[in-house]
């Protein structure tokens, strides 16, 4: 009897028989891999267009909720101005602020712009500092702070002077005890504040001292392109001295003063326009 022996497959067979099947799993396993990272590239911009699209809406929507209040905020009647107050204005009255202003009164209370008013409102000569303040739902009010007149200053009228040499406005009543400045002509007329503000001062000084107690200087008169004359409430009584010298004048004064008590002469005029001299004029005589 005869058998027919088939060859046994061993190991090594085996896995010749394997390999290639793994082989092409592993070839298209990298292909898989390959194709996967531009999925993942398109996932990711699919996402990222997505999102930015979803916050581009939600701020279009807040945007719009923003603009749609706004408007109704102004223009709601519910923050129409109706209440204006005013503290600190003693000269100017609240009719003349508000006309000096323009139209308030009816102006929406959110819309209105403070700042405008702020410089307007500062523009007024008798007006020195400002600040406004909104009282929801309809009123707005003003904190001022008015300059104060401190001379008269004579020209075409007599207007009223504050301490910077600004004047505020024509004469009112009842600052007619404020020392005056009487400017004769057109080219006295130009003279600048800072020479104003220095007779002022000086006349001030004098005022301080014990020999004008009872009569102290109230007229600053410019006299010519240099000099200005003083005169005491007893207008017999003057003091002329150079506008460029104020302070070596009252300086001179105060070496005589003593003396000028002391004898109690009847002087018309004492002079100190002259450098290093003064000029003592009585009634009907000149003394040096």
């Amino acid at each position: 009897m005869s058998f027919a022996l088939t060859k046994q497959k061993g190991p090594a067979t085996t896995w010749d028989y394997f390999r290639p099947k793994r082989n092409k799993r592993r070839k298209r396993g990298s292909t898989l891999s390959n194709k996967s990272p531009n999925k993942s590239k398109f996932s990711t911009w699919a996402r990222t267009i997505t999102e930015l699209g979803s916050k581009l809406f939600l701020a279009g929507v807040i945007g719009y909720l923003l603009f749609a209040g706004y408007n109704f905020l102004i223009s709601t009647p519910r923050f129409q101005i109706q209440n204006v107050t005013f503290q600190g204005n003693h000269v100017l009255n609240n009719s003349q602020i508000l006309e000096w202003l323009g139209p308030v009164i009816g102006k929406n209370l959110i819309s209105i712009d403070l700042v405008r008013l702020n410089k307007r409102l500062s523009e007024h000569p008798w007006v020195q500092t400002v600040s406004i303040q909104r009282i929801f739902p309809q009123g707005l009010e003003f904190e001022l702070t008015e300059r104060v007149p401190y001379a008269r200053i004579k020209k075409d009228q007599t207007y009223l002077l504050d301490n910077s040499g600004s004047i505020l406005s024509p004469e009112k009543p009842g600052y007619g005890h404020l020392p005056l400045i009487i400017l004769n002509d057109s080219k006295e007329q130009g003279v600048s504040n800072g020479e104003l503000l220095n007779s002022l001062k000086t006349m001030d000084d004098f005022n301080q001292l014990s020999f004008f107690k009872n009569n102290p200087l109230e007229v600053a008169e410019l006299v010519g392109p240099s000099r200005v004359l003083f005169k005491a409430r007893n207008e017999g009584f003057k003091i002329q001295m150079s506008r460029d010298e104020l302070n070596e004048g009252f300086k001179n004064f105060m070496i005589i003063q003593d003396s000028l008590e002391d004898e109690n002469l009847k002087i018309q005029m004492i002079d100190l326009s002259f450098k290093d001299q003064v000029v003592i004029r009585e009634t009907n005589q000149v003394q040096h």
